[in-house]
């Protein structure tokens, strides 16, 4: 999805997520693309909330959920409860309960700023999770 493909996404599921998850946080690609950081698409919107916030957007996007498996663990980070929505605008990934290394992750505000989205980037340490880092460490040292 495209810098305005994304901003459309999420001007329409904002309110279900202040409605049914909080708290809740974007993270990876889509939420440093809504930051204004220089990537230039993303596969989807990456949203953490907690296990009942998950639980409460599952009854309210139902219509949305995607079929098929669950979705595998991947590295060092486990959701307590993983879902994909395909919602009339775009793809949202919800993480209920994301652990990272066996610690729930701590996040600061529906949108965490650069500096901490560095800091998830960097904590889950995957070769794609740290070359997004080293792209982002360049636009923070720009200004």
């Amino acid at each position: 999805m495209t810098p305005a493909d994304l901003r459309r996404l999420f001007e329409n599921v904002a309110p279900d997520l202040d409605a049914f998850a909080q708290p809740w946080s974007l993270i990876g690609s889509g939420a440093l693309i809504l930051l204004g950081a220089p990537f230039e698409a993303a596969a989807d919107l990456d949203v953490v909330t907690g296990v009942d916030g998950a639980a409460r957007l599952a009854a309210a996007w139902a219509g949305w959920l995607e079929p098929g498996e669950p979705k595998a663990p991947d590295g060092p980070f486990r959701s307590e409860d993983f879902a994909r929505y395909v919602t009339p605008w775009g793809p949202v990934e919800v993480m209920g309960g994301l652990k990272v290394r066996g610690r729930e992750l701590d996040l600061r505000g529906p949108l965490p700023p650069a500096e901490e989205q560095l800091r998830i980037l960097r904590l889950f340490g995957r070769p794609k999770d740290l070359a997004k880092a080293a792209v982002l460490e360049g636009w923070l040292s720009a200004g």
